[in-house]
């Protein structure tokens, strides 16, 4: 088999289960009787297991197996879960976790295990010694009920026989399942199988030691039937006889059959054998790619409906003009489906916290209780790939940084067990996460110190500053008020990168805080990043997009009632004042009205609790616009976001005016 062709495949449900994992055993550690949780923890482990065995990733197949073991015992009864074992588990779960990574690199082979692999064999009962042959086979005996007896005695005939096969596995197979489904397959072409013990259910879901029993009428000579199932994998031995119904004693209870015996009649067609596929499955995995591509036809489209509605326009024909809007009226279902194939939760980040945030709460011996809301949110695929960096940086400074120690805490007059809430909620065509503690907050002093001493702040400067602004000093490079380095922080780096990560992704980050309740982190992103919704403006002869998540209003201001204060054009808006800027000298646009025009159309721009009012020639009308990088030739340049084409075909640049904010 072509691994290659399946491992993205194989990845993809890899990743899956071992969040899955992650997730169970949290839930294990605080209810350590839970059966279900340890089913769902067994049965993880055994689908990976059987899923690396198949494609060959023999290190993550024997760990996994060596996982199982312990489940195993954990499962029955036979070990007690504890601290140690739960901690052994997690740190085998991080193990696999890294196997996967090393897999699509073809480093699999290069990742050591045997530690681990000898911490849970510890932990495994040692297995008795297999029993002989013949001990086993009279320790595993195939009866049958009254009923059974009397349809097998219908059947049997002169040519027809019954045999017991008796089949056993090697101890080191990993697919007993699945040895055990293609033997009975084999069976099946020479005859009717009219029971099994174990049960067919019970083989499938491995639940049997090395060997099994099949009940078999056929016409077929043993020594062909036993020659069949010697060329299945992983087979040992097989023993093979002739029985009499009349000397097989009585079972009053029949033993978990899966293979009834029906009586019919030999002309009869044989039904089908039951599928071990599953239901149908309504959902398909996609490459991420694909969906890229059809994401930029969509795209292409869109900018061809701008151009086809402007030359509908000009030329005023009304057939035309109805195409048109049927047409548009197509792309925007188009658009919001295509959109929509992209979505995927937030939880697909968010399963990640309660693990992480375990092992922080353990290294720094605090008490935290994780409250996660609004998981099922919904985010384009490319930006859920980024958020989780910035989140991470984020938990990590509320845990070390913002909650307590439980004695400070207690000491606080709070609960020793802090609290970390995350949640995530969509607020029309941006989604808002915020992470919020009721830790002991910023410091706003310590900041304030801490700038002045690094220069990067002077006391001009921070007598024209609000609180939250000296708050939002912490997003500067390097700057850390720790005063120690932990594993955790304290290097100087994390919320600079928030920000950029953040910013990147065409969103915002701002920070609130209070002195003795905590901090709170809010990130606003856009639902997707290849068509957003945009303000056109003209300023002199150019057109210039604007996002619309930046724009809070539009209004028009009299330039009687512009003054200047500190050198800064400011006019009142709202019992506030309102800081101007006028985008033809930002833009470096030559031919603008005449700066003295009397009215002034303005866009208000928000960034945080900072506003700031654009003053521009003239409000065009919204529009979606497809975004279109600038190219590695001309970089990031501050102020642009990027580029889109008009529907006259010209280029209008978007602009990102949060720094200018």
């Amino acid at each position: 088999m072509e691994t290659s062709d399946y491992l993205r495949v194989f990845m993809d449900e890899c990743q899956e289960h071992l969040q899955s994992l992650n997730s169970a055993l949290l839930e294990l550690e605080n209810n350590p009787g839970n059966k279900e949780i340890l089913n769902s923890i067994f049965r993880s482990a055994h689908t990976v297991k059987g899923a690396s065995a198949t494609m060959g990733f023999n290190k993550m197949a024997n760990l996994t197996h060596a996982m199982e073991d312990v489940l195993g015992l954990l499962r029955r009864g036979d070990l007690e879960v504890t601290p140690e074992i739960i901690n052994l588990l997690f740190d085998s779960v991080d193990l696999l976790e890294v196997l996967a990574k090393g897999i699509p690199e073809g480093r699999e082979a290069d990742i050591e295990i045997t530690a681990i692999l000898q911490q849970l064999k510890e932990y495994s009962t040692p297995e008795e010694t297999l029993p002989s042959d013949r001990d086993r086979r009279r320790r595993l005996e195939l009866r049958y009920t009254k009923e059974e007896r009397e349809q097998i005695k219908g059947r049997l005939t002169d040519t027809k026989k019954l045999y017991h096969i008796h089949v056993f596995l090697k101890e080191d197979c990993l697919l007993k399942g699945a040895r055990a489904f293609m033997i009975l397959r084999e069976v099946e072409n020479m005859g009717a199988i009219v029971k099994t013990i174990p049960s067919a259910k019970e083989l499938e879901d491995e639940r049997f030691r090395y060997d099994f029993i099949i009940g078999l009428l056929s016409e077929e000579p043993v020594e062909k039937i036993i020659a069949s199932i010697n060329k299945v994998l992983d087979v040992e031995n097989v023993q093979g006889t002739t029985v009499s119904i009349d000397e097989i004693p009585e079972e009053r209870r029949a033993y978990g059959e899966t293979y009834r015996f029906t009586p019919r009649e030999e002309k009869d067609v044989e039904e089908p054998a039951p599928s071990h596929l599953g239901p149908a499955t309504l959902t398909v995995r996609v490459d991420i790619r694909k969906l890229d591509e059809l994401m930029n036809l969509v795209a292409e489209l869109v900018i061809n409906r701008g151009r086809l509605e402007q030359i509908s326009s000009e030329l005023q024909h009304q057939e035309l003009e109805e195409s048109v809007e049927t047409l548009n009226r197509l792309l925007l279902r188009l658009q919001d489906d295509v959109l929509q194939t992209r979505m995927v939760a937030v939880e697909h980040v968010f399963s990640r916290f309660p693990r992480l945030v375990r092992d922080l709460t353990r290294r720094a011996g605090k008490q935290v209780d994780l409250v996660i809301t609004g998981a099922d949110t919904e985010l384009d695929r490319t930006v859920i790939d980024e958020i989780g960096d910035p989140l991470v940086h984020i938990i990590r400074n509320a845990v070390d940084h913002g909650i307590e120690s439980p004695e400070e805490r207690k000491a606080a007059g709070k609960p020793e067990t802090g609290r970390l809430e995350i949640n995530a909620y969509q607020a029309g065509n941006q989604v808002l996460i915020t992470v919020r503690d009721d830790g002991k907050g910023i410091d706003r002093d310590e900041v304030i110190r801490t700038a002045l001493s690094k220069g990067h702040l002077t006391e001009e400067k921070l007598a024209e500053m609000s609180d939250e602004e000296i708050i939002s000093l912490v997003f500067l490079p390097g700057f850390s008020t720790s005063e120690k380095v932990t594993d955790v922080s304290g290097r100087g780096v994390g919320m600079d990168v928030v920000r950029e990560r953040i910013t990147a992704l065409g969103g915002t980050v701002r920070v609130t805080s209070k002195r003795g309740e905590g901090t709170t982190v809010t990130i606003q992103l856009p639902l997707t990043l290849a068509i957003i919704q945009t303000l056109m403006i003209q300023v002199g002869s150019e057109i210039y997009a604007i996002p619309t998540s930046l724009v809070e209003q539009t209004i028009s201001v009299n330039q009687s009632e512009i003054q200047r204060l500190r050198q800064q054009e400011v006019t009142t808006w709202r019992g506030e004042v309102l800081p101007l800027i006028r985008l033809q000298d930002v833009l470096d646009v030559k031919d603008a009205k005449n700066p003295e025009y009397n009215e002034l159309d303005v866009v208000i721009v928000r960034n945080g609790e900072r506003r700031l009012g654009c003053v521009v020639d003239t409000l065009l009308r919204p529009q979606d616009v497809v975004i279109k990088s600038l190219g590695s030739y001309l970089g990031n340049i501050p102020g642009i976001a990027g580029a889109t084409i008009l529907g006259d075909g010209r280029v209008a640049l978007i602009l990102d005016l949060r720094d200018v904010a």
